[in-house]
């Protein structure tokens, strides 16, 4: 199934990035709905996640960090030097603490075993909500906004609703595929200034040597001439000089057209990769501070299913946040033990006749310490759980099986 809402081809679609991954970003702007993209994913389109890979997100973070730093660490030795950098650079340089805390986020909230336990989907072998969480990321150009993000997930609930856990795992995925872009970008900027440099080098080189020896000093380049940000530099310092070889220039711009490209392409395409480059590592750090002040909890009630189906049929709402949370508790615990679709349970547990209401008050053990409420008065048929998560877990599978819920 391929959707497209109002697609647009972006500029650098197809300027190409050697020695590193391509930056997550789809080759089409999006300006339409990102609803109908959530639900095109849950039916099965893949266009916009085809380099999606199975990552452990803990084991893959780690080294995101150890490149991330490396890079910082060069740009600053760089900057103190003298040398000018990149705006992507600068975003790198002045906001590493923010880098710093999303990677120690990412590695508390995302423990192995729980992102193990994540449904996959069927074609992938990736988490749903890792999918979900890299599709808005390409769609946004990293661009983060509480609003779209949940636009997306409720497009993809329309097809296929999501478990409370995964619920609660979305905020550190989409934290943690932004860093993933980080990395891919870092990267990126490391290379570019590379290749900067050793171009700068070369036409440093070529200012000191006879007229009739710079070709020979360039064949020993022929390889990083086919480099954009290489020739596009080196161009530019051969133009810009007071001793220009003409025989440099055709040789340089002989290399281009050797590539199927010429001098005119590779400087609007490395100007155009470069100002994206700049958008998406600025999109990203505000991503992730926006994701740092964001009240989940608030987003998490307003996409659950469970959480609407518990204000439509019970007094729910009028709950402080504890207590929600603990009459969620159920929920997750029934559905893990037994196989229970979380999206029914609100339906059970609203409906309850008096006579099971009572049959757990006399099957449950005594420790439990749950008070139901049935009857037409202010909280009819619902529960309130007033014990301790831990005991209300720990006599679930009883009570399961005592009232014959499951």
């Amino acid at each position: 199934m391929n959707v497209h809402a109002d697609p647009t081809l972006r500029s650098d679609n197809k300027l190409s990035f050697r020695g590193g991954d391509l930056p997550i970003r789809s080759p089409f702007a999006h300006h339409g709905d990102l609803r109908r993209l959530g639900a095109a994913l849950a039916q099965g389109a893949r266009e916009h996640i085809e380099d999606i890979e199975p990552f452990e997100p803990r084991d893959r973070t780690k080294d995101s960090a150890e490149r991330i730093r490396s890079v910082v660490h060069v740009l600053n030795r760089a900057q103190l030097d003298g040398e000018s950098v990149t705006p992507a650079a600068n975003w790198l340089l002045d906001n590493s603490h923010v880098i710093e805390q999303a990677i120690a986020a990412i590695r508390r909230d995302l423990p192995r075993r729980f992102y193990r336990q994540l449904p996959e989907m069927p074609d992938l072998r990736v988490p749903r909500v890792l999918a979900i969480a890299w599709l808005y990321v390409a769609q946004s150009d990293s661009e983060v906004s509480v609003d779209g993000f949940r636009a997306l997930v409720d497009g993809f609930q329309e097809v296929q609703p999501l478990r409370i856990g995964e619920l609660w795992a979305l905020p550190s995925l989409l934290r943690f595929v932004l860093v993933e872009n980080l990395r891919r970008l870092a990267v990126r900027v490391a290379k570019a200034r590379d290749m900067r440099v050793l171009a700068n080098q070369v036409a440093d080189k070529l200012a000191l040597v006879p007229g009739g020896e710079d070709v020979d000093i360039l064949r020993a380049y022929a390889q990083q001439a086919r480099d954009r940000t290489f020739a596009t530099q080196l161009l530019h310092r051969l133009r810009d000089g007071s001793q220009v070889s003409s025989k440099a220039l055709a040789w340089l711009e002989g290399e281009l057209e050797a590539a199927g490209s010429d001098a005119e392409e590779i400087t609007l395409g490395e100007h155009a990769n470069l100002s994206s480059g700049n958008v998406t590592t600025g999109n990203i750090i505000k991503g992730l501070r926006l994701i740092d002040d964001t009240e989940w909890t608030v987003w998490f009630e307003e996409v659950s299913h469970i959480d609407r189906l518990l204000r439509e049929r019970t007094d729910f709402e009028k709950l402080d946040f504890a207590s929600r949370d603990a009459y969620r508790a159920p929920s997750k615990s029934w559905r893990n033990v037994r196989g229970v679709r979380s999206t029914r349970l609100p339906c059970r547990l609203s409906s309850w006749p008096r006579r099971r209401a009572n049959a757990v008050r006399t099957a449950a053990p005594a420790s439990t310490r749950a008070v139901f409420s049935s009857g037409r008065g202010d909280r009819s048929s619902s529960v309130r759980w007033v014990t301790a998560r831990r005991l209300v877990r720990g006599s679930i599978a009883f009570t399961a099986r005592a009232t014959g819920w499951v």
